[in-house]
This record gives structure tokens, C-alpha cells and sequence, in this order.
């Protein structure tokens, strides 16, 4: 093995190891809560989004064929799988509980419980879509709009980005309008060409869609993900596309420029030196998907899996996105080795996991990010770096709040998942010996009103891989 590989494990041990340190001293100053001062005073906040989720069926996992990840016995490995195993008592638990644990450096699988079933993953399925765009293209992609000036015909042209703001908006708005003045002045006619995504509303989030707030459509182009109210899980626009164009063809006469009639939609014609255009471009995509994992984005990562869509030639519709991601992450398991057998149940529906059919099983998540961790998959790497960390960022800033598990606080990393009946954590961690170590537990079969109970027994299972036994 070279050094890189070597290398790779120990970045994250220290990546793990270093908040510990760092918020100690903060701890002391009481200048921020630090791993010795995280336990903080509780504010009952409940974190679901407030929009109803569908309810899960009730019905057994489908079971998987083993993984090819051989399980350990050793000291280490039966005590962790004893400690874990132990919360299935729990009364929010009920037995419901899977789990997979995988020593990075070496695949060996540590513990695991129903690791081979089929349950439904929740947000922590954003892991899969993420790592399935990252290898469909560069992180260091960009999303374009563009503004094609055509004689009479102004076409706004949208290639996926949702994250306009009003400020870039007018950015391009201000492009365009030099541009119509230098090839004439006007008046023009404004054109959406929209084609870049053709079906945007995905019927497998049943009752979790956008009239609960919980995502929006997605679409070409949007100002701030097609958000009415600002809030993430606030009303949505039912054509963030359209609302975008009708606020450039305002943002245009605020500059002079005559625009005659309404936005109509059309497909831009060809690009070419004929026809002058101006372009604005998003954030890189690595950016965004930091973003969707810190915040566990709806609708950010229901867009990821249009971009692997169409960087597979797939069609740009719910289904060819999500068949598109589903494709990718089988590739990457026949690249690490597992047999495509053992993935026969596998089935994603849609890029956020909003939707109740979605099923992975824990042990892919382990094995997926082990890979990742042991330096194996260099690309997928911000899979590990951008997802929160235990009681300090993002959706696990306020978690590991027990007793019992706030010693993980600054040392777990992980993507959470919530759908009502499932609560998921999927991530990286170190083990009391140093080991980095990956991660995917499931409590599953809760009643919805539970919640909280089943992500304070998800964050005791997860807690028990960083303490000592």
C-alpha cells in the first residue's frame, strides 16, 4: 500500500481528533460550547420540517444477500457489536434497529445487525447522490444561465441552477441589457427556454412534496431553490423557473430595457457566433453539494440526481434521475468489489430521500464510506468533510445531547435521515484505539409521534463506536 493510502485514514483521525482540542480550549474560555461544555440547555426544539411525512408500512425489511465484507470477532469487534446491539431494548426501539460498522483502513466489517436489509435510508440517501454526481462530474463544474439575443427574441436559458439570487439575477440582467443595447436597443420579446429539465415533480415523494414544503420542483433555472417565503421548509413555487424569468423580464425594464408582451417558453436556438449571449455561473459543485449535505437540502439533492441524469445521457425526468443515481452507485459497488447480486434490492426513487420506497442496505452505506475514508475513492471525499459534525454544525449541531452520548460530540460525523417510522445516521468516526471507522444505523418501526425518541437512541447507538468499551 503506498503512503497516500496510509496517508489518507490518518487525515481523517486527526480531521475527527482536532475539534476535540480545539473547542477544549474555547470550553475553558467559555468562549463557545466545547466537547468538555456541550450538554446545553434543552429547547425543546423539534427538528422535523413542519410539513407531515408520509407514514412508513410496517412490514419486515427485505432481507439482502451478504455483503462481501467478511465480520470480525475479535475483542474489539464483539464488545462494539455487544454495546450496540444492547439499544434494540430500548423501548422507541422495539428491536427495530440496524447497523453496520467498518474498520476503513481494512473493509473488515466490526458490527452489524440486519446490516443486509433493505430499509428505507431517509436523508441519508443525499450520501448516494452525492457520491453519484461527484463521480459523474467535477466537482469543479458550474451551472450556467444564459441570456441569447436572437434579432427581436431575448431567450433566458437555464442549465440547472436553483441558487439564483435576486443580486445575480440583476447580474445577468445587467449583461443582458448592454447587450440589447449594443445590437440595437430594443424593444425584445423574453423567451424561457426551460427544456434543460423536462418533469420536475416526483410522484415517488407521495405525501412528502412540495405542498408540505418539504421540497420544490425541480427546475432550470430558480431563485433560491424556488423558496416564496425564504424558509427551507416553507411554501414553494410551483414554477420556480417561470417566477425566475418573470423577475429577469422586471429586473430588465428596471434597466431601460423594452419588453413586450409575456414570458413565453421556447427552446433557444443553436449557439453560434451569430447570436450574441451573456452567461452568469453558480458556485462550484462541490460547493453545492457541502451545502446540501450540511443542511440536508431537499431540493439541492433532488437536482444532483438530474445532473448525474444528464451526465449519464439519461432523460431528464424523475425517473431517469433517479435511475441515473441507482446506476452510478451500482458501478461504484462493482468498482469496490460487491457482487451485483448482493445488490438486487436496492431500489432509489428519487435524489432527496423523501420518498417511503426508497430501500439501501446499512452495510452498502458502511462499506461505501469506508472506501472512502481508507483514501480509496479521492473524488468522493467531501462525502466525509462536508457532512455535520456531532453537536457542533448543520443537522447535527444540536444532537448527542444525552448523557450517554454526549461524549461523541466533536468526535461523529455523519448525514442524519428523519422520515416518519425511520430514523438513519450515516458517517465516519474514530475508535478509542485511533481506527477510523464508517458508519450506517437505522432505528425503523417507531410511531411518528416518537421522533425524538428515536434520534436520541440513534445518536446511543452511534456513540457507543467512539467510547471505550
Amino acid at each position: 500500500m503506498d503512503a497516500q493510502k496510509l496517508w489518507r485514514p490518518l487525515a481523517f483521525v486527526l480531521c475527527a481528533a482536532v475539534p476535540v482540542g480545539f473547542y477544549a480550549v474555547g470550553d475553558a474560555t467559555d468562549a463557545f460550547p466545547g466537547v468538555l461544555t456541550l450538554v446545553q440547555e434543552d429547547t425543546g426544539t423539534d427538528f422535523r420540517p413542519p410539513a407531515q411525512a408520509e407514514e412508513l408500512p410496517r412490514a419486515d425489511p427485505a432481507a439482502m444477500i451478504p455483503l462481501a465484507s467478511p465480520s470480525v470477532v475479535d475483542g474489539t469487534g464483539a464488545s462494539l457489536d455487544a454495546r450496540m446491539s444492547a439499544h434494540a431494548e430500548l423501548p422507541v426501539v422495539h428491536g427495530g434497529l440496524a447497523y453496520a460498522v467498518v474498520d476503513a483502513q481494512t473493509g473488515t466489517v466490526l458490527a452489524e445487525r440486519e446490516a443486509d436489509s433493505a430499509l428505507v435510508p431517509a436523508s441519508t440517501l443525499k450520501l448516494l447522490s452525492a457520491a453519484a454526481v461527484l463521480r459523474a462530474r467535477s466537482g469543479e463544474d458550474t451551472l450556467a444561465t444564459r441570456a441569447q439575443l436572437d434579432g427581436s427574441t431575448l431567450t433566458l436559458i437555464g442549465e440547472g441552477d436553483m441558487f439564483l439570487t435576486d443580486q445575480r439575477l440583476g447580474e445577468l440582467a445587467d449583461q443582458a441589457a448592454a447587450m440589447v443595447a449594443e445590437h440595437g436597443g430594443g424593444p425584445v420579446a423574453l423567451v424561457l427556454d426551460d427544456t434543460f429539465i423536462t418533469e420536475g415533480t416526483n410522484p415517488a415523494w407521495g405525501a412528502n412534496g412540495p405542498a408540505g414544503g418539504w421540497v420544490s420542483p425541480v427546475a432550470a433555472l430558480a431563485i433560491d431553490e424556488g423558496r416564496l417565503d425564504g424558509e427551507q421548509y416553507g411554501a414553494k413555487s410551483a414554477d420556480p423557473a417561470g417566477d425566475a424569468a418573470e423577475r429577469f423580464a422586471q429586473l430588465l425594464r428596471e434597466r431601460g430595457v423594452e419588453v413586450t408582451g409575456d414570458v413565453t417558453r421556447g427552446r433557444a436556438a443553436p449557439q453560434d457566433a451569430a447570436k450574441p449571449e451573456v452567461r452568469i455561473e453558480s458556485a462550484p459543485l462541490e460547493e453545492i453539494v457541502r451545502h446540501v449535505l450540511t443542511i440536508s437540502d431537499n431540493t439541492g439533492a433532488e437536482l444532483l440526481a438530474y445532473l448525474v441524469a444528464d451526465a449519464r445521457g439519461a432523460e431528464m425526468t424523475p425517473s431517469g434521475a433517479s435511475g441515473a443515481v441507482e446506476a452510478e452507485i451500482r458501478d461504484l459497488a462493482a468498482q469496490l468489489g460487491i457482487p451485483e447480486a448482493d445488490l438486487d434490492a436496492l431500489e432509489i426513487h428519487d435524489g432527496s430521500g423523501l420518498s417511503v420506497q426508497n430501500r439501501v442496505p446499512p452495510r452498502l452505506f458502511a462499506v461505501v464510506l469506508g472506501e472512502v475514508a481508507s483514501g480509496g475513492a479521492p473524488e468522493l471525499e467531501p462525502l466525509l468533510y462536508d457532512v455535520p459534525i456531532g453537536g457542533l454544525t448543520g443537522t447535527l449541531a444540536e444532537r448527542f445531547g444525552e448523557p450517554d452520548a454526549a461524549s461523541a460530540r466533536g468526535i461523529v460525523r455523519g448525514k442524519t435521515g428523519y422520515l416518519s417510522g425511520t430514523a438513519t445516521l450515516a458517517g465516519v468516526t474514530t475508535l478509542p484505539d485511533g481506527r477510523t471507522v464508517t458508519f450506517m444505523i437505522a432505528v425503523h418501526g417507531f410511531e411518528s409521534t416518537q421522533a425524538s425518541e428515536a434520534r436520541e437512541a440513534v445518536d446511543l447507538v452511534a456513540a457507543e463506536i467512539a467510547r471505550s468499551s
